[in-house]
């Protein structure tokens, strides 16, 4: 694929993949802001509105403004600039890890464009419960970079059964 091709399937993809971030964070304020916490299949999936200022389960929330907006803002940027780049000249990178890294980038955009448009919070409004354990507050830009970090570590390092077709590639 050449370089014009990748550049716009990827920018689509990613396009896409915040859209519909952005917009589930729109609802939430629309629908859950100032309401109190909603439960669907059986108290499995709850939903809160939350604005969070720190990173992943709050991380960093009470570091200084200043400090926030470097690391989560400014040092985010750079980190999401320098994988684009280098997901568009790495040639050898496999479907699997270009989809990881574009569901990353995707996450960290969504969530920077809430930071730089919310005062340096994020929207977060999901909760799920089940058996006893749950998750912290998150939204639909975690899940991406979630999922993300999971396919490369499953398709990186659980190794294949079958070495005649690398399912991977």
């Amino acid at each position: 694929m050449n370089l014009f091709t990748r550049v716009i399937l990827i920018i689509f993809c990613i396009s896409c993949l915040v859209g519909c971030d952005i917009t589930t964070k729109q609802i939430a304020q629309n629908q859950l802001k100032g309401q109190p916490l909603q439960a669907y299949l059986g108290n499995v999936v709850q939903l809160i509105y939350v604005e969070n200022p720190g990173g992943m389960l709050s991380f960093g929330y009470n570091l200084s403004g200043g400090l926030r907006f470097i690391i989560f803002q400014v040092f985010i940027s750079v980190v999401l600039i320098l994988l684009f780049i280098y997901i568009l000249f790495k040639k050898d990178l496999k479907t699997f890890q270009t989809a990881a890294f574009i569901l990353f980038m995707s996450g960290g955009i969504g969530n920077l464009i809430d930071r730089f448009t919310n005062d340096g919070k994020v929207i977060d409004f999901i909760i799920l419960r089940a058996n006893g354990l749950h998750t912290g507050v998150f939204n639909i830009a975690d899940f991406y970079i979630t999922t993300g970090v999971a396919i490369l570590i499953i398709f990186n390092f659980i190794p294949t059964k079958s070495p005649a077709k690398d399912i991977r590639e």
